[in-house]
C-alpha cells in the first residue's frame, strides 16, 4: 500500500505511478486542491493506493484506522464510490472540518 500524507510524497508517488491510471486520478486531485495552497496536505486529505497483495489487516494498519466492521460493512460509509477503468476510488470524510481519505483500490487485485 502506498500512503500519501504530504505534497512531497504526492509528487514522489505521482512520478513513480506515471502511466498508471491512478497517476491521472491523483493529478486531478492535486489540481482541485491547488485552491488550498496555503494549507498543508496533512490538514486536507490523505491518499492511499492499495496494491496487489495488501490484506485488509495491512491496509487498516497502514491507515491507522479500521475500515470494515465484523459484519463486513464499512465502519463509516464512503461519501463517494467511483469506478474508473481499472480502479475504484472511495472518498471518506473523516472529520467535521472536511479532512478526507481518498482510497484507490484496483478492480483486479492481481495486477496494479
Amino acid at each position: 500500500m502506498i500512503v500519501i500524507r504530504t505534497y512531497a510524497a504526492l509528487s514522489d508517488v505521482s512520478a513513480v505511478l506515471e502511466g498508471n491510471e491512478v497517476h491521472g486520478l491523483l493529478e486531478a486531485h492535486v489540481e482541485r486542491l491547488s485552491v488550498y495552497a496555503d494549507f498543508d496536505l496533512t490538514d486536507l486529505a490523505m491518499f492511499a493506493v492499495v496494491m496487489p497483495g495488501d490484506t485488509l489487516d495491512s491496509i487498516e494498519d497502514d491507515l491507522g484506522r479500521s475500515l470494515i466492521d465484523d459484519a463486513g460493512a464499512f465502519n463509516q460509509p464512503p461519501e463517494i464510490i467511483q469506478r474508473h477503468q481499472r480502479w475504484f476510488e472511495l472518498a471518506f470524510i473523516l472529520s467535521d472540518d472536511g479532512f478526507g481519505l481518498i482510497l484507490f483500490v484496483p478492480i483486479d487485485m492481481s495486477s496494479p
